[in-house]
């Protein structure tokens, strides 16, 4: 069959962030199979981030995985292996990370999307988002009602993340935002679906959807980011990438520090900042050395180099070993081995999960039945 006859599904469902990294494969798939028709199969809850994706020909919509339920997720694979028999697909790429899927990862979230695709992803990685001019109207009228060109200093903070990386207090946020915006001509727009009642100088972006994220950045000149969807958004064809504070928990389930991942796809790092201790003081100096100094000298103040962990690996291995993909297992000892070499700690995390895990399934299956006889 030619490539301008075939049907290929792509299946990336959740979440923002990582179907934002999947708009590559996407683009990828257009090239190797010129002429094909390409569905995607995505969540609800993220479909909105493809809208518009000039890569992408027809959506379908999955409501039948909820978030993280691999057992969902493998019996729709098998559905989709029965569509695949039966002639409905000639091409399925499976690029979402759940399953066996959790061996690909390489630190990088963006690498192991990447690396569910088998052949060699050539075209351009950066993600692809096009907003409609109803869209850019919408930022437009948000930043006249708030009167953003009034301000010296515009910053974007992704203050609710759905990643995991981070977890911060509405208490926290509000109080450091106070602090920032006493600053001269400073004003901080909280971005998330949390709604809160906007002051003069702390605005909240609720109203805005996370598409229309990308053009706020437009009107922005800094970022506090979690690693979460609007970081990588910002990132996107449709952003402008603002210079970056990141507040990142050293010991996520899913590590996907901005850092890592440029200097994996050779992406400056010149204006990245990233923070593992976050206390009030540290972000606010971090912030207040930028914009009264200079970004460089707050990099050099304030920037905390991540420790390279291997917590994700015992998690991912735990997993696998649960479903008795030893295939999965060794292929993800194959590519962490490849890229940091014998580490100790990796070692040391790789084999005690395998010895220690008969005692650990054990004893989860306890915790779960005496919680269920509550």
């Amino acid at each position: 069959m030619s490539n301008s006859a075939k049907n290929i599904l792509l299946v990336q469902l959740f979440s923002n962030g990582d179907c934002l990294f999947a708009t590559a494969v996407a683009r990828q798939i257009k090239t190797d199979f010129p002429g094909c028709t390409l569905t995607w199969a995505i969540a609800a809850s993220s479909k909105n981030i493809i809208d518009g994706n000039p890569f992408v020909d027809h959506v379908r919509v999955v409501d039948s995985v909820p978030k993280n339920d691999v057992k969902a997720f493998r019996k729709f694979k098998k559905q989709l292996d029965r569509e695949k028999e039966e002639g409905k697909w000639d091409e399925l790429f499976i690029t979402h990370n759940m399953d066996d899927n959790l061996a690909l990862y390489d630190g990088t979230i963006r690498g192991m999307i990447l690396r569910a695709y088998p052949k060699p992803v050539t075209v351009p990685i950066q993600p692809v988002l096009v907003l409609n001019e109803t869209e850019k109207a919408s930022v437009a009228k948000f930043a006249e009602k708030n009167k953003l060109a009034g301000f010296k200093n515009i910053i974007l903070w992704e203050y609710a993340p759905q990643s995991g990386q981070t977890v911060l207090k509405m208490d926290f946020v509000m109080k450091l935002a106070e602090r920032i915006t006493a600053l001269p001509s400073t004003c901080v727009i909280l971005s998330s679906a949390n709604k809160f009642t906007s002051t003069e100088k702390i605005l909240d972006a609720s109203t805005l959807s996370i598409r229309e994220n990308a053009e706020l950045t437009h009107y922005c000149s800094l970022l506090i980011g979690c690693s979460s969807g609007i970081t990588w958004l910002s990132t996107s064809s449709a952003a402008r990438q603002l210079p970056m504070v990141q507040l990142l928990d050293a010991n996520a389930y899913f590590l996907n520090a901005p850092s890592v991942d440029f200097k994996r796809y050779n992406i400056s790092t010149n204006e990245l900042i990233e923070i593992t201790s976050i206390n009030a003081d540290t972000v606010y100096g971090c912030i207040e050395t930028i914009l009264q100094k200079d970004f460089a000298s707050a990099k050099l103040q304030y920037n905390q180099v991540l420790p390279i962990q291997f917590n994700t690996t015992r998690k991912i291995v735990y997993n696998l070993l649960c479903y008795l993909q030893f295939a999965a297992i060794g292929r993800h000892f194959r590519i962490t081995r490849g890229i940091y070499g014998n580490h100790p700690l990796f070692l040391k995390n790789f084999f005690l999960t395998i010895l220690l895990f008969p005692f650990k399934l054990l004893r989860n299956f306890f915790t779960k039945r005496k919680w269920l006889m509550r």
